[in-house]
């Protein structure tokens, strides 16, 4: 009889253990420091977004957050890396809505971004923004798009595909405008071109081109995206111009290798949206050209998909294809 109750005694307590490990595990994540992986280049947009986060963040989450640049092929390297990775919850990616085209326009990827990352929630965005070099006879979106009519104009954007080239290939077809697309790799060398007067406009990222509307360099016409911006209060959106309903805004997102314990990305999510909701991180965004995005999980996986259904058409009628 002794023997049999302490056999269950020891049943009993192996059960237990069995039972709390994973809940002492939940209840002690983060117990190391966390890797983000920027799949692009350190100083570009993507990183200087995470970087405004990165101490709050890791305060919240009571270990250091650590930054890992791995750019190349579209940022197509870094984002595989992570969709590689243990999903244990110290490996994460920082990335745009526009993953959402790239299976129609890469014959291959080392990574599927609807089923290979477990979304964590929203970070920022910026909207697309019309410029025009300061010089430049065109005042309004109307005097563009009229323009645009009568001879092709050339435009920039930060390279072939990217969220505000393609609002603008949008843009011309529902007005009957004639462009031509001038890509370049990244705004840099885009808005030196801008400047230069070699172009007749720009579609880029606000966040690339807002220091140069406020030093009057650039004159920005409109703004592509579903709603003003608070940075530039008295631009347009193009719809409100009168020229669709298009917008070109990039927004950024976290997520985590597939399979990372649903208690884990609670716990990045809940301390994420408490940082970007933070008066400070807004007002470092707002210099930068950024604004928040709260949205959660299921709310950025459907933004992911929304980019794939809403450039279908686009990308077919261009026929784009990345590699």
């Amino acid at each position: 009889m002794g023997a049999t109750m302490n056999l269950r005694l020891v049943f009993g307590l192996i059960a237990l253990a069995a039972i709390g490990v994973p809940a002492a595990s939940a209840q002690t994540f983060p117990s190391q420091p966390i890797r983000v992986v920027v799949p692009f280049p350190a100083g570009g947009g993507t990183d200087i977004l995470m970087r405004i986060i990165q101490d709050k963040y890791a305060a919240r989450l009571g270990q250091p957050v650590v930054i890992d640049n791995r750019p190349g092929a579209s940022g197509n390297i870094g984002s595989g890396v992570v969709a590689k990775s243990t999903p244990d919850g110290y490996t994460l990616l920082v990335q745009g809505t526009i993953v959402g085209i790239y299976p129609t326009v890469f014959s291959s990827l080392p990574y599927d971004p609807f089923k290979d990352f477990s979304y964590i929630g929203g970070v920022a965005e910026s909207p697309a923004v019309v410029v025009v070099n300061r010089n430049s006879p065109l005042k309004t979106i109307g005097d563009l798009i009229e323009a645009g009519k009568k001879k092709p104009l050339n435009f920039a954007s930060a390279g072939v595909g990217a969220p505000q080239h393609l609002a603008t290939e949008k843009l011309a077809r529902l007005n009957k405008t004639q462009l031509t697309h001038v890509p370049y790799k990244g705004s840099a060398t885009a808005t030196a071109d801008l400047l230069a007067g070699v172009l007749d406009f720009g579609s880029l990222s606000l966040s690339s081109v807002l220091t140069l509307i406020q030093e009057g360099q650039l004159r920005a016409l409109a703004v592509i995206s579903d709603k003003r911006t608070k940075m530039l209060p008295d631009v347009p959106t193009v719809k409100e111009a009168g020229f669709g309903d298009v917008s070109g805004t990039i927004r950024f997102f976290l997520a985590a290798p597939a399979g990372t314990p649903p208690a884990t990305v609670q716990k990045l999510s809940g301390d994420l949206q408490s940082v970007v909701k933070d008066q400070d991180i807004q007002n470092e965004f707002l210099k930068r050209g950024y604004e928040i995005t709260l949205a959660n999980a299921k709310e950025v996986e459907t933004m992911i998909g929304g980019q794939r259904d809403t450039w279908l058409s686009v990308i077919r009628d261009l026929n784009l294809k990345f590699d």
